[in-house]
């Protein structure tokens, strides 16, 4: 009771005798559950049960047993979701009279419990104090959560925004990939349905065949994903039977026994879609946000590789004719200095288109760029596009490496036969067992283009040329 002290300070008597009675109305009104047991052993000292002294409304009802029925009963008759814990525990605390707390899981209530096990009164004798900590566990495994799922988000960040993409994009996919212990992660970049590049992380602990680029081309799976994404950034797909129902095909060739699960975030810019962010075979017990990290990291992604192609695309303007799309002055003049350290064959044609001015003239320059267009579509598709060059308004270049004479003759033939009334072309053309002269080898062949048109004009009445 409290009482003024010499000092006219509250105190307290130090003689006050608190009832038996008074102490379990204390653990009564104890905001945890509790409960107070003694053991009972076996002549050998083990402990093979507990008797019930006391227990509160709390752990009655955490038990589903009333308090009545519990005190004066043994553990293992009353509680029908005990832990084989306790008697471990009550051991340490009743008869070593060591104090222990421990967190643990009960799956049957499906909560977490933290409880201190502690020596009371004595040897024999024991306490547990049981705290619903579900609350506290589920905060901190959403706090870890969220800090694992960050950590991921900018590890990605920095992997993808390196200088050069390829190797970035690739170190995001391994970093997600191991987060995940997915079996493989990987970027399609797309444009429209087509399938333009693949970036992929594969497991070294895959041990099965899993899709490629082949399947995304073969069953056009850009329009399944845009299907099954909708609106959605990230979609999950963990249960393959809809797949089996809808596109068995599919399935049976290139999912089954291979693919059991898989999610898939779309890389915008603003509305457009350039690609696919993908996760094969991920681990669904990661303590990781899934779906943010995905989004979060499909943005970064998608960002990082619309700045890509923007890049690739000043590059090409930078090293190809707008017109054409074939090469221009700038990459033959790379290809020249390139091929003149080498001693491997090499073929040259110039072509050029007669009459073109004329053309301009009579039918506008709309008629003479697709003429123009279309000599440059040809001319690729013989010699290969990445071999060929546009240098001027009406003339064309081919340097083909590593061909020999007999191939390149054959390719010189079907140009020839590709001279009509409606487009007229003269060609020159010269081959060399060696591109060390190749300088000596493109003045050639320019010199012999020359000699054919001047010819062409000495033969045809040039206001007659390409009129037809």
């Amino acid at each position: 009771m409290p009482a003024n002290n010499n000092e006219g300070k509250i105190g307290y008597l130090p003689m006050v005798e608190f009832a038996p009675s008074d102490i379990l109305y204390m653990l009564k009104d104890l905001p945890d559950a509790c409960c107070i047991f003694k053991v009972l052993t076996d002549p050998f000292g083990t402990v093979k049960d507990m008797l019930f002294l006391f227990a509160n409304e709390k752990y009655a009802a955490m038990t589903g047993t009333k308090t009545a029925e519990l005190i004066g009963s043994t553990f293992y008759k009353t509680v029908r979701n005990h832990d084989e814990d306790w008697i471990k525990f009550s051991y340490q605390a009743a008869i070593l009279r060591q104090s222990s707390i421990n967190r643990t899981y009960n799956s049957q209530l499906d909560k977490w419990f933290d409880f201190w096990a502690v020596p009371v009164y004595q040897k024999g004798f024991c306490a547990f104090i049981i705290h619903d900590a579900t609350a506290e566990k589920r905060d901190s495994e959403i706090r870890a959560r969220e800090s694992n799922t960050n950590e991921l988000v900018i590890e990605c960040a920095k992997a993808v925004s390196t200088s050069d993409f390829g190797k970035g994009i690739k170190r995001a996919l391994k970093i997600v990939g191991q987060a995940l212990d997915a079996d493989m992660v990987y970027v399609v970049r797309t444009n429209g349905e087509k399938v333009e590049k693949m970036y992929e992380w594969v497991s070294k602990s895959c041990s099965t065949d899993l899709p490629a680029r082949k399947m995304f081309e073969e069953f056009e799976m850009a329009r399944i994903f845009n299907g099954v994404l909708g609106d959605k950034t990230v979609f999950f797909r963990d249960d393959m039977t809809a797949v089996m129902d809808t596109q068995p095909e599919l399935y049976s060739k290139y999912l089954a026994g291979q693919v059991s699960r898989y999610m898939v975030a779309a890389l915008k810019d603003k509305e457009e879609i350039l690609g696919y962010l993908i996760a094969d075979n991920y681990s669904l017990e990661k303590q990781i946000e899934t779906v943010r990290a995905m989004e979060t990291i499909a943005m970064f992604v998608g960002t990082q590789l619309k700045n890509q192609l923007l890049k690739d695309e000043l590059v090409f303007l930078g090293s190809h004719d707008a017109l054409t799309g074939l090469g221009n002055r700038h990459a033959l003049n790379k290809a020249i200095i390139s091929l003149s350290s080498q001693t491997s064959p090499v073929g040259i044609c110039y072509t050029d288109i007669n009459g073109l001015k004329l053309i301009n003239d009579e039918k506008g320059h709309e008629a003479g760029d697709q003429i123009i267009i279309d000599i440059g579509m040809m001319f690729g598709s013989i010699f290969k596009k990445k071999y060929c060059y546009r240098i001027g308004g009406d003339e064309f270049v081919a340097i083909v490496p590593d061909i020999e004479k007999e191939k390149f003759e054959e390719l010189i033939a079907k140009i020839l036969l590709k001279n009509s009334k409606e487009v007229s072309l003269s060609v020159g053309y010269a081959w060399s067992k060696s591109s060390k002269g190749i300088n000596d080898l493109i003045k050639k062949a320019d010199e012999a283009m020359y000699r054919e048109k001047a010819s062409f004009y000495e033969e045809h009445d040039r206001r007659q040329v390409n009129k037809h």
